[in-house]
């Protein structure tokens, strides 16, 4: 029980990377309020987190909406010990058509919320010597960026520099980004299928992919390392191993009509 009694807010929890880092940190005797647009589906993972979990509604985008979802948090788990973001999402197609609104919905979600959040929760997590772990992604990595997923790739840059930023100011609570790579989740969904295939195909051929998708609960337990290391851990990179046969890539990636997803949406 590595986290036992720390008290936890993780933001986009009702689905994917966020659900299954709430679950992790529960199982390892973390105390966990879970937030997220969907509050429906955060009844579910309020369930599975068992005993003492609660949930709060929040819309990262929304400055009202973070501050009442983190001073929510701290009453009902008596202060606050670590916050976790895992809300992100994604334009797919040529950088010329995105338009202004487009790049400022991605920013609003994937960098402002960020801060958003933290802007809330600096003080409680100052007074804890606390942790914050956001969600990154490894497409950051990639020379030259992924094709047709500007927005995505640019965000996730702006979004490491802004943790340093954060940790720069911020000496007393530790910050970790932990850049995943291609997870099982929610991220595409809504997204026109026939608009993402090729996009996707077209990373497979490149290269940019690793042949698999990973499951969320990869992440979590990568969440969880992370809150419970003695130290700070500045960032965390972790993919999906490859397959053991390369002709089976393309079967195996997991990229189909129902689950042509990376990380989860708010």
């Amino acid at each position: 029980m590595r986290l036992d009694g720390r008290r936890v807010l993780v933001l986009g929890a009702s689905s994917g990377l966020g659900k299954a880092s709430a679950l992790e940190v529960a199982r390892e005797g973390g105390r966990v309020c879970v937030a997220a647009r969907r509050t429906d589906r955060l009844a579910e993972t309020v369930e599975a987190a068992g005993e003492g979990a609660f949930a709060v509604p929040c819309d990262v985008r929304d400055e009202a909406s973070c501050r009442s979802a983190v001073e929510t948090a701290v009453d009902g788990l008596g202060g606050l010990d670590a916050v976790v973001y895992a809300p992100g999402i994604s334009t797919f197609g040529p950088i010329e058509e995105i338009g202004a609104q487009e790049w400022h919905d991605v920013f609003a979600t994937n960098v402002f919320g960020v801060s958003l959040v933290l802007n809330a929760a600096i003080a409680h997590l100052t007074a804890t010597r606390g942790r914050a772990v956001i969600i990154s992604s490894i497409t950051i990595d990639d020379s030259p960026p992924r094709p047709y997923q500007a927005t995505y790739g640019v965000s996730k840059v702006a979004l490491e520099r802004l943790i340093e930023a954060w940790q720069g100011e911020h000496r007393a609570v530790g910050f970790t980004a932990i850049a995943c790579g291609d997870t099982l989740s929610e991220f595409g969904h809504g997204v026109d299928v026939e608009r993402v295939i090729p996009i996707v195909q077209q990373w497979q051929g490149q290269g940019y992919l690793y042949g698999r998708m990973m499951d969320p609960s990869s992440i979590g337990e990568q969440v969880v390392n992370a809150l419970a290391a003695r130290e700070t851990i500045r960032r965390i990179a972790i993919t999906p191993a490859y397959p053991e046969a390369v002709e089976e890539n393309v079967a195996a990636s997991g990229f189909d009509a129902v689950e042509l997803n990376r990380e989860k949406g708010a």
